[in-house]
Parts: C-alpha cells; sequence; structure tokens
C-alpha cells in the first residue's frame, strides 16, 4: 500500500513535471524559429534600406523590415498587441506609400535626392521617411502605438526601428536644412510637454522616444557624425532600460515604488541627460556642435525640451524615494545574469568619463 501511493506521488510529481516542461520545449522548438527567422528578417530589411543605391531598394528594404517586425510585435496574443500592431502598420503603409508615390514621380534611376526640376516631389519622400521615423508633427501615433506593445516591442520600435529611416534622412539632408531645423525644435518640445502628466510607462517612453528625436536631427543638421554618436548613445541605453522594464512587469507610473529597483532609476535619469550620468554626454556634446556652427535658437528649443522631458524622469524619482512607506528591491530580478548586467548596466549610465573618448572621436 505504501509502495503504491509512493509510486502514485512519483507519478504525479512527474505529470507536473511533463506539463511544465512541455509548454517550455514547444516554445524552444517553435518559438525559437520564429524569433529567429522574422527577427532576422527585420535585420536583413534595415540593413538592405541603408545600403541600397536605388529608391526602390531602399522601399523593399523597408517593407522586409516590416513584414519581419509585425509578427514578432502581435506574438503574445493579446488584444491590445494586435491593436497596436494594427496601427504600426496602417502608419507605416502610409509612410510607404509617400516614399513610392514620391520615388515614381521622380523618376530618379539613381539615389539622388537633390532638389533639380522635382524639388516637391523629393519632399514627398521626405516626408514619408519623416512619418515612418515618427518625428513632430506627425508623432501622432508613436505614444498610442507604444501603449498598446508588449516592452519588447516597445523597445524595438523606440531602437532598431529608428535606424533605417534616420540614416536615409543623410541623403536629403542638404536640400532641407531649415526644413530639419524645424523639425528638431517642434520633436524637442512636443517630446517634452507631451510626456507631462503620462501615467502609463510606455506612452511615458514613447514621448521620450520623440524629444531624443529631436536632439538626434538637431545635431544631424550640424554634424554627420555627431548624429550617428547621439543615435548609438541613446539606443543601448533605451535598449537596456526597456529591458529592465520587461524583466520587472511595470506598466503604470503608480507601480513604480512597489516593484522596480534603483538600475531603472538610474537609467531613467541618465537618458534624461542629468550630469554626470552618462546620458549627460551626448547632450554635451550636442550642445557644444550645435553652438559652434551658430545655432543658437536650435540650441535653446533642444534645452527647453529636454528640461521638461527630465522633469518627469525626476517624478518617478520622487514616487520611490520621497514615499517612507516604499520597499527598495534593489535585486528585481532573481539569478546571476540579471544581477550582472544591472551591474553593468549601472557603470554604463555613469559613464561619464566617455566624454573625453566623445569629444575626441568628434
Amino acid at each position: 500500500m505504501l509502495c503504491w501511493e509512493m509510486t502514485c506521488v512519483g507519478t504525479g510529481a512527474a505529470n507536473l513535471c511533463l506539463s511544465g516542461l512541455i509548454p517550455f520545449l514547444s516554445f524552444m522548438v517553435l518559438g525559437f524559429p520564429f524569433l529567429l527567422g522574422f527577427g532576422f528578417l527585420c535585420v536583413v530589411g534595415s540593413l538592405m534600406s541603408v545600403s541600397a543605391s536605388h529608391w526602390l531598394g531602399v522601399w523593399v528594404g523597408l517593407e522586409l523590415n516590416l513584414m519581419g517586425f509585425l509578427p514578432l510585435v502581435v506574438q503574445g496574443g493579446d488584444s491590445q498587441f494586435i491593436e497596436g500592431s494594427i496601427k504600426y502598420f496602417v502608419v507605416q503603409a502610409l509612410g510607404s506609400s509617400l516614399l513610392l508615390l514620391g520615388g515614381f514621380l521622380h523618376g530618379s534611376l539613381f539615389f539622388s535626392w537633390g532638389w533639380g526640376s522635382g524639388s516637391f516631389l523629393v519632399s514627398i519622400l521626405l516626408l514619408g521617411l519623416l512619418l515612418k521615423l515618427g518625428a513632430a508633427p506627425f508623432h501622432w501615433w508613436v505614444p498610442s502605438v507604444m501603449g498598446g506593445l508588449s516592452w519588447l516591442a516597445c523597445g524595438l520600435l523606440a531602437t532598431w526601428q529608428k535606424l533605417a529611416p534616420f540614416f536615409l534622412l543623410f541623403g536629403v539632408l542638404s536640400d532641407f536644412f531649415y526644413l530639419f531645423l524645424f523639425f528638431a525644435c517642434v520633436s524637442s518640445l512636443v517630446g517634452g510637454v507631451g510626456g507631462v502628466g503620462q501615467v502609463q510607462l510606455r506612452v511615458l517612453m514613447g514621448y521620450s522616444s520623440i524629444n531624443h528625436l529631436g536632439w538626434m536631427i538637431g545635431l544631424l543638421v550640424c554634424s554627420l557624425l555627431g548624429g550617428m554618436c547621439y543615435f548609438l548613445f541613446y539606443f543601448f541605453i533605451s535598449f537596456l532600460i526597456f529591458f529592465v522594464f520587461s524583466g520587472s512587469g511595470l506598466w503604470r507610473v503608480s507601480q513604480v515604488s512597489s516593484g522596480v529597483g534603483l538600475f531603472v532609476l538610474i537609467g531613467l535619469v541618465s537618458l534624461g541627460g542629468l550630469p554626470p550620468l552618462s546620458g549627460f554626454v551626448p547632450k554635451w556634446v550636442a550642445l557644444q556642435v550645435v553652438s559652434s556652427a551658430g545655432q543658437f535658437f536650435l540650441g535653446s528649443m533642444l534645452i527647453v525640451g529636454a528640461l521638461i522631458s527630465l522633469y518627469y524622469y525626476l517624478s518617478l524619482v520622487f514616487l520611490l524615494f520621497v514615499d517612507l512607506g516604499t520597499y527598495y528591491d534593489l535585486c528585481f530580478m532573481v539569478g546571476r545574469y540579471f544581477r550582472l548586467m544591472g551591474l553593468g548596466f549601472v557603470f554604463f549610465c555613469f559613464g561619464f568619463p566617455l566624454y573625453e573618448m566623445f569629444v575626441g572621436v568628434m
């Protein structure tokens, strides 16, 4: 009888282990090729757009990137994720239509974005790129889409999905100099003002991406290398922040005091550009480059937008450290891997000595 009971207990434990092991194995066997295939398609599409020598190749690469990104967005199966992916698809399809229309009407056999006889038609290409990028005043879709996606999809949308349209702006920079100044100023101000009073963290990060996009475009006007370096800084800091958010499971500002650790707050304040954190380095160098180019009005608008955005970053710090009843969970995840990554994240955010290397490259 005792042996029979032990056999039943062992069988139940085995069934319990199998019930947990089968979904894990199915995810590893079926999910890994899914993520790998569409992620590879997303990367190849962006690289194809950046390296294309003809506007048609640019359009094909952007479409491949879109087709690889959408399945990654809807992987969770949540209705909110599906709604956000549909909004993103409609906006990107509209941007691709403008890009394709401008390319066909321009009729150029090469990747020439010059004024010439088709300056208005080239401006249609520019509007398509700005719409895909989410720069103000074409930013209306960014908070809505990011508010309905997962943290992983938001991280990809704020970092990798901006790579191809941002680098494609190099081709039209010399022809639309003052228009780029306008987009930089408006994006910085809209990204700063729009994030004030937001209670959803994903929407807050969406407005933050718009604000940083204004800095990228403004720095791109004065220095191509400076714009690329700022984009790389924003890419790595934002990627780490979105990774921490996805692990902590936070969605609203009211949850910050109960579940987030010190790593997230250091990353957010660094992203806001508070010295001596590493996020201040690209902003300081950008102000030096902009002032040396004589664009003092642009620099002032970028500073105002950055200060407003820093306000809602510091409000999250206030929620965590001013509330006396808060439990300060510094180790928000268990495991050596996440602790080591969090430690490296802190050291990266305190990388103010990188200023000398950054200035030397500039």
